[in-house]
């Protein structure tokens, strides 16, 4: 019987790289043998990404979702794309006059690894840009604002790409929206680790101390954003089992809430672009 690392080495033609790109192939070979297609995407994955945020499960579930793709059951690509709101203290609302920078940026690389894949020979479902139009900030101002949010949502279709697929979240899973809602749900207890939590709201104090938040208001936005989050990242485990999230947003611990107290047993497919400047 080959050797994994015989396997790995006839790939690699006697290439060297690093030994963290080295042990992540191996894991590859380890979940599903030698498979050209797949070493190629995840050598590829290697250069765009964030290093670091992969999981030795999510590498696992990633080959295999790969590896049993074909024209039956093709892949499926998607990102998640928050509102865009005005910031500064006391302020609240949706922006109208643009989207930001981030959801450009995720916009092209939802565009780019979709197109990357398919040149690398799998078949691949047209991508999704779902709008996360559930658990707005701070709801009971901007639940009144829905036509700011309208503008908010074609401000961001401008930017679709025609063989991308737009569909805001509260159409493509009407009951969630009955669920969660404008204002989101807490849910007790949290679908999520403490020391995730604790994480979420101390990386979340940048962001929200533009808004001019007390630490008790952070508190329980994080623990609604936490319950909502995870409720969607459970509906999209069962509902779109062949699919991969581009995460785009900037708070990347946040990831983690998708997966629920999965995350250290079946964590949902996530993988992270590297941000260009600016984004």
């Amino acid at each position: 019987m080959i050797s994994i690392n015989k396997l790995l080495n006839n790939y690699l033609g006697g290439q060297k790289i690093p030994k963290w790109q080295y042990d992540d192939l191996r894991i590859v070979v380890e979940e599903i043998g030698e498979n050209k297609m797949v070493l190629d995407w995840f050598s590829y994955l290697q250069s765009i990404e964030t290093i670091g945020w992969r999981p030795k499960l999510v590498t696992q579930k990633l080959a295999r979702i790969l590896a049993n793709s074909n024209k039956e059951n093709p892949l499926e690509f998607y990102a998640l794309f928050c509102p865009s709101y005005k910031k500064g203290k006391g302020v609240h609302g949706f922006r109208i006059d643009d989207v930001g920078n981030t959801s450009r940026w995720g916009i092209k690389m939802l565009q780019d690894i979709t197109k990357k894949t398919e040149k690398l020979g799998f078949c691949c479902k047209p991508s999704r840009a779902i709008f996360f139009d559930v658990a707005v900030e701070q709801p009971e101002k901007t639940i009144t604002e829905t036509d700011d949010l309208k503008i908010n949502i074609k401000n961001l279709k401008k930017y679709i790409p025609k063989d991308m697929k737009f569909e805001l979240l509260s159409e493509l899973f009407p009951f969630l929206f009955d669920t969660i809602g404008y204002k989101g749900i807490k849910i007790d207890p949290l679908p999520i680790s403490q020391r995730t939590l604790e994480r979420i709201i101390e990386r979340g104090k940048k962001f929200y101390d533009l808004f001019g938040w007390t630490d008790e208001q952070i508190k329980e936005r994080s623990e609604v954003i936490a319950s909502s989050e995870a409720l969607v990242g459970n509906t999209i485990r069962y509902l779109l089992p062949n699919s991969i999230m581009i995460y785009t947003p900037t708070m990347l611990e946040r990831a983690q809430v998708y997966s629920g107290h999965k995350f250290e047993s079946d964590p949902l497919p996530i993988i992270f672009p590297k941000k260009e400047k600016g984004s």
